[in-house]
């Protein structure tokens, strides 16, 4: 009965450790999503310009492409919370620094810029944005 006991107590314990490197690892995963945002939002406002200065820019969920990555990685933004102003398909290496600018549309009250300006991210708000993709049009 003592055994048991024993295998029981180590049981939890397994069970707590596990808990608590879960935990760990889950704190360690916003920590370099929060970085890879930071990445993508400045270079957002070091590629893109338009009347009205950027105040927000809202950085999607990183997809992954392909098998085990080998697709590569894209993200899509908004600008100032602006359905018109979401670039779409922002691709990213594996450092998180996006390579090549992403698809937007026509009447977007932001244009591309090869050039890289000499911007920051101060007094603009980063954030999670999640991508409505409903379609409320129904026959």
């Amino acid at each position: 009965m003592a055994i048991i006991k024993g295998v029981d107590h180590l049981r939890i314990e397994k069970k707590k450790r596990q808990k608590a490197e879960s935990i760990k690892e889950s704190k360690k995963e916003v920590k370099d999503q929060a970085k890879a945002r930071q990445k993508i939002a400045l270079w957002v406002v070091q590629h893109y310009e338009g009347l009205e200065p950027i105040k927000t820019i809202g950085v999607g969920k990183i997809y992954t492409s392909g098998i085990l990555g080998s697709g590569g990685k894209s993200v899509s933004v908004i600008i100032n919370d602006e359905e018109k102003n979401i670039i779409d398909g922002i691709l990213i290496g594996d450092d998180f620094n996006p390579s090549h600018p992403g698809a937007q549309v026509e009447n977007s009250d932001y244009n591309y810029v090869e050039q890289t300006m000499h911007k920051n991210l101060d007094g603009i708000e980063i954030k999670y944005w999640e991508e409505n993709n409903n379609d409320d049009s129904k026959n």
